[in-house]
């Protein structure tokens, strides 16, 4: 440090004025400025000691919190319900570490304060590393608050879990007794059992097929058909005849099968479209991409689907 080599070059000197011949009142005047000199340089080493004393307590408090962290996660990760005791205590201890570096931190800052004989360089050094400590103070505390509220959420999934296995069990024991009293019941109490499980089965089919139906039901509400050609492609077809469109007798199996709700762009792959089947206006948009080609965008289906599931576009 530059005070402690100005020190070094100062009792120098005086070590070196002393050797020359003097009075015996110099001699006790230089004797007293080496003294003194000696002192400040014990005091600015004793300074210098317990401000680095300090900071090496914060370090190794770090690293122990660092420690301790990584274990609380290695037993969250575990997931183990005796694993909370272990948990918790080592959560106890992480806040315990966490106050004893906030108190160090605040002792190293109280030294500065007080030091008599610490360059100007070094201070502003060890307040540096103050503030450093404090921002990994604060992420320390972050880190910590963010494993408590983990630790909370666990737990409360853990109590919902257990609350719904005991209703589990109490149900099942509650159909387990009834089963146990049906079986011991007479003939016709078996055959009624038996009855009821049929019901049961047919209640299921029946649900089943009727799930079934929905989804095609919905299906079949959600599909349309649309195809795209050239007036020679469309007539080839029976699609348009005579300058009407979609007469009897056009073939069906050329249009392409869309699911409504997925399907929102056709691209046309011509530089020239339109549509021959009757859709709201405003339901869609003929937009050209970058390659001048049109393109059908529907930004509403419900509207646009709403007149015919057919859709039919003439290009060129």
């Amino acid at each position: 440090m530059k005070f402690l080599h100005i020190l070094f070059v100062a009792l120098a000197a005086t070590l070196a004025f002393s050797c020359q011949p003097k009075s015996k009142s110099e001699k006790e005047a230089a004797d007293a400025t080496i003294d003194s000199l000696r002192r400040a340089l014990a005091d600015s080493k004793s300074e210098s000691g317990d401000l680095m004393s300090t900071v090496d307590a914060i370090q190794e408090g770090f690293r122990m919190i660092s420690e301790a962290e990584g274990q609380v996660s290695e037993l969250r990760a575990e997931g183990a319900v005796a694993n909370r005791d272990s948990i918790l205590a080592k959560m106890a201890s992480l806040q315990q570490r966490l106050q004893q570096n906030r108190d160090l931190i605040a002792n190293l800052q109280e030294q500065l304060r007080n030091s008599t004989q610490t360059n100007e360089a070094t201070r502003r050094t060890f307040e540096n590393m103050v503030a450093q400590f404090q921002r990994q103070l604060e992420e320390k505390q972050q880190t910590i608050e963010a494993l408590q509220r983990t630790i909370q959420q666990r737990d409360a999934t853990i109590a919902q879990q257990q609350g719904q296995i005991s209703d589990l069990n109490t149900t099942t024991q509650r159909q387990q007794s009834q089963i146990s009293d049906l079986e011991a019941s007479s003939s016709r109490q078996n055959q009624q059992i038996q009855q009821q499980r049929q019901a049961l089965d047919e209640s299921q089919r029946t649900t089943a097929a009727q799930q079934q139906q929905l989804a095609q039901q919905e299906a079949q509400m959600n599909t349309a058909y649309y195809v795209f050609g050239t007036k020679k492609e469309l007539k080839a077809q029976n699609i348009l005849s005579g300058g009407d469109v979609l007469r009897s007798g056009f073939n069906r199996d050329y249009f392409t099968k869309i699911d409504i709700r997925n399907t929102r762009v056709i691209n046309l792959y011509s530089k020239k479209a339109e549509l021959l089947t009757n859709h709201p206006a405003g339901s869609y948009t003929l937009e050209k991409n970058p390659q001048k080609q049109y393109v059908l965008r529907i930004n509403n289906p419900q509207a646009f689907w709403s007149t015919s599931k057919y859709l039919v576009i003439l290009v060129k």
